[in-house]
């Protein structure tokens, strides 16, 4: 099978973006007419993981994230870069094709990134919201901050969580919320954390001036929150999973597919100790 008809039925299963929108779904790099060895799933295609496919056998990178540091993946202000030329490079030695599907993944009813991490949560049962944005409420059994911070952390296949509040508070009220990026649209988060009386937030991005500031005024004030921020690419990383357990059949089974973790972007020193 042929990449191209790959992400033909992909984009299929997503169902069509609005009309004369711009989308961000393209081939990022590659030939999508050559024959599909196999297929790596994956948030973000970085080197590690364009790597990673060719060590497999693999030929086709299905990210969710800009491959080239750019939104659109423009690259012209790029052509003397040596990190995009040396990733370039990584990519015509190993012949692989990568494809973003980020807006029809998340244009898909239910949203497809956030309803595979729902799923893998566990946390289906527990849904009390139409639709993921804002936000999506989920009413869970009681447990506390710190061992929520866990559990997701395992299924985001993380060593830790960067945690704004008291781990041991107990809570039964969580929220996968949209990012915070110091725009209008934080104003509409955090009206839709109040409203809802949103205990454990679990935002993508945060800014630290919009809604941590205001995490930590709530708990000054008396009110019970915390912020969960795992980080963008952990935050979505299990949709990706998630995919790779339904594209089979989408496909027909024709090749091979493997998730891929991108990886934590971050590491932490301990500055506490000598």
């Amino acid at each position: 099978m042929k990449i191209s008809e790959i992400i033909a039925k992909v984009e299929a299963y997503h169902g069509p973006l609005e009309e004369g929108r711009r989308t961000c779904d393209i081939v990022q790099y590659g030939d999508p007419d050559k024959e599909c060895t196999g297929i790596v799933t994956t948030c973000c295609p970085t080197a590690a993981v364009i790597r990673k496919a060719a060590e497999m056998g693999y030929n086709f990178v299905l990210g969710h994230e800009p491959l080239f540091y750019d939104g659109w993946d423009e690259t012209d202000w790029l052509k003397e870069n040596g990190v995009y030329q040396a990733k370039k490079q990584l990519l015509d030695e190993t012949g692989i094709v990568v494809y973003r599907d980020h807006d029809h993944m998340h244009n898909q009813r239910p949203d497809g990134i956030f309803s595979g991490l729902t799923k893998l949560l566990g946390w289906e049962p527990y849904v009390t919201s139409d639709g993921f944005m804002p936000g999506c409420v989920y009413d869970l059994p009681a447990t506390t901050v710190g061992e929520m911070a866990k559990h997701l952390a395992k299924v985001m296949g993380i060593s830790g969580m960067r945690i704004v509040g008291d781990p041991s508070m107990e809570v039964t009220r969580a929220a996968v919320v949209f990012h915070f990026l110091g725009t209008e649209m934080d104003h509409v988060g955090i009206d839709f954390i109040d409203k809802n009386d949103v205990q454990v937030i679990i935002p993508g991005e945060t800014v630290d001036w919009t809604v941590v500031e205001y995490v930590q005024d709530a708990l000054t004030l008396g009110k019970k929150r915390a912020l969960l921020t795992p980080g963008h690419f952990n935050w979505e990383e299990p949709g990706m999973a998630y995919m790779a357990q339904w594209l089979p059949q989408v496909i027909g089974n024709e090749v091979p597919v493997t998730y891929v973790q991108s990886g934590n972007q971050y590491t932490w020193v301990d500055a506490s100790k000598n």
